[in-house]
């Protein structure tokens, strides 16, 4: 059985190897899938929006690399649950960005596999 740690370490090495459909197949397809980023707007409420959010998100960065300060992920049975601080750096949009990204989120187990229910973001720090 896989475990919760290997699977979020896999989503980060997924977001920079800018894989959408590894991103799109870890998420939960359920309607209380929640993905809350750190822009006024990015707000996803259901799984529908799932696919074109990560397309989009993949096809916007460039340079990304991420290092982190701090993974913790806890699970229990079927549910597993996360926290994580990071130095993100990459070209979002062009623009080059190096911030302190802080993030939790759940995890739910389906059929043997560990599903992204719930994603949380916001940014700590800006690095100068």
């Amino acid at each position: 059985m896989p475990n919760a740690n290997d699977t979020v370490k896999a989503y980060f090495d997924a977001l920079v190897a800018k894989d959408a459909e590894t991103l799109i197949a870890m998420m939960l397809p359920a309607a209380h899938y929640v993905k809350i980023g750190t822009d006024a707007n990015e707000v996803i409420e259901g799984s529908n929006q799932i696919a074109a959010y990560y397309r989009n998100h993949v096809t916007s960065t460039e340079d990304f690399s991420i290092t982190y300060i701090t993974l913790d992920v806890q699970e229990r049975l079927d549910v597993a649950w996360f926290y994580t601080r990071q130095v993100w750096k990459l070209k979002w949009q062009g623009t080059p960005e190096e911030f302190v990204m802080r993030m939790t989120g759940v995890l739910e187990m389906v059929n043997g596999s560990w599903k992204f229910a719930q994603i949380h973001a916001s940014i700590g720090v800006l690095i100068s």
